[in-house]
């Protein structure tokens, strides 16, 4: 300390002061653009104390509540018989249940539940705290025994899980499904399958994680080789490439090309991942199969959806969706409210901005009143919406989007290619416009485009589709 000022403030107005500051030292400045230091040698202040620079009346700063890192493990964690437990009885920690009760009316508000949908799965968060003490998880299996009083088991999952108490101990299915698959194979070749499937589920370094569905569709192109190479070999170091083209060769040419790609996906894994010493399927490859070539629809066909698509307000969107604007079926599930502008007249999936014609508006129109009379409180940001996801939030799936065209004689996709095939007619096979105008590349406008040039004269426009391009 000198002159009641310590080090670091003296260097500080030093700084400041520049080269005059033998003459001109100004050590008030420091304490306006200096930092004080305080040294902590493990000494807390209560609680109830207040600051030293607090000001006078105010209220003392809350002190922030640690979270342990630790947990108490139970000796003995039986599972819970939810059958003599009711929600009358009083909760072991009311401090989580009332927790647990305002995070369920928080994501009924957010989701737009039904008061009947809240009661229910506020009456089974009070069973669960009735049985569960303070700092244990809650098990979903101990919740599935609640489906047995027509309690909702999604709905009180999800407020388990935002509550941060929720022990998910429900089987992986799809571990479960591809344990029955690779059933039979020898230990060394399902380990290797082990490190593949890993990587596709859960993604690396330099991967991202596959979807269920392409998992899926690996497993079920390449099972019978597998089959083929576990009963002669006891690892996949012994396959060589000629097994690897014999086994192709005899596969549906629809197929080759996929089962190609999953052999070469799968050894390719294994010898970055050092498990091979050469990779037997790198620069094996196979003719792809011609595309289906598009081609406009029968008006038969056209007649038959418009009069089932009368009566249902989901399908008359979907079939104004893909059969005048060409939206794919995943672009139809996943288009939002605030992506169709009724008073403005444009869509706009996935930014693409159009016109918005009067068919299809009217279709928006018409299933959004019955949206909100059959869901009047749902509060998805989604146009299509079921009963599972007018409360979750979610897109509907793609098995709804299939099942809403099944017994029609034509699918959302042939409905797609038809209005892509009759702009090319009208535009007169120009495949820069069809990828303009409907969002893909060129290669895929010159598809349709010549598809349309092998059809016949263009389509008369004054009976064409109002369409995006229009």
């Amino acid at each position: 300390m000198d002159a009641g000022t310590c080090r670091p403030c003296r260097k500080q107005a030093s700084l400041i002061a520049g080269p005059g500051y033998k003459t001109a030292l100004d050590l008030s400045v420091a304490g306006v653009t200096g930092h004080q230091l305080w040294f902590h040698f493990g000494r807390l202040a209560r609680a109830d104390s207040t600051p030293v620079n607090a000001l006078p009346g105010a209220a003392p700063p809350k002190m922030a509540r640690l979270r342990s890192r630790w947990v108490q493990l139970l000796l003995c964690d039986a599972t819970r018989d939810l059958s003599r437990a009711g929600a009358q009885l009083p909760p072991i920690d009311a401090a989580l249940a009332g927790r647990l009760l305002a995070e369920a009316a928080r994501l009924a508000e957010l989701r737009g539940w039904s008061p009947r949908t809240l009661s229910l799965a506020q009456r089974g968060l009070r069973i669960l705290m009735a049985v569960h003490g303070p700092g244990e998880p809650v098990r979903a299996s101990t919740v599935r025994q609640l489906t047995a009083r027509t309690m909702p088991f999604p709905h009180i999952i999800d407020v388990l899980a935002a509550a941060g108490v929720l022990e998910d101990d429900r089987p992986d299915s799809l571990a479960v499904w591809l344990d029955e698959q690779l059933a039979g194979l020898p230990a060394q070749i399902r380990a290797e399958l082990d490190t593949w499937l890993g990587l596709l589920r859960h993604g690396g370094p330099r991967r991202r994680p596959r979807s269920r569905r392409t998992i899926v569709g690996n497993i079920y192109s390449i099972r019978t080789f597998l089959t083929g190479a576990g009963g002669r070999y006891s690892t996949l170091r012994q396959v060589t490439r000629d097994d690897i083209t014999a086994w192709l060769a005899g596969r549906p040419a629809r197929s080759r090309p996929q089962d190609a790609s999953t052999l070469r996906g799968l050894f390719g894994t294994l010898k970055a991942e050092r498990l091979i010493f050469a990779n037997p399927a790198r620069g094996v490859r196979v003719s792809r199969r011609n595309p289906s070539v598009p081609a406009p629809l029968p008006s038969r066909l056209l007649t038959a959806v418009a009069a089932a698509a009368k009566d249902n307000p989901a399908l008359r969107v979907a079939v104004a969706l893909a059969g005048v604007h060409a939206l794919l079926p995943g672009q139809i599930r996943h288009l939002r409210l605030d992506q169709a502008d009724l008073a403005g007249r444009r869509l706009d999936p996935e930014g693409l901005d159009r016109p918005l014609d009067e068919f299809t508006a009217s279709a928006i129109r018409g299933y959004l009143a019955f949206r909100n009379q059959r869901w009047p409180a749902t509060t998805s940001p989604y146009l299509l919406v079921t009963r599972k996801t007018a409360h979750t939030g979610q897109p509907v799936s793609e098995f709804w989007m299939t099942r809403l065209f099944r017994g029609l004689p034509v699918t959302a996709g042939q409905l797609r290619d038809d209005r892509i095939v009759e702009e090319a007619l009208a535009g007169r096979a120009d495949p820069l416009h069809l990828a303009a105008v409907f969002g893909f590349g060129p290669r895929t406008g010159l598809r349709y485009a010549q598809a349309a040039s092998h059809t016949g004269e263009p389509a008369d426009t004054s009976t064409s589709k109002t369409g995006p391009g229009a």
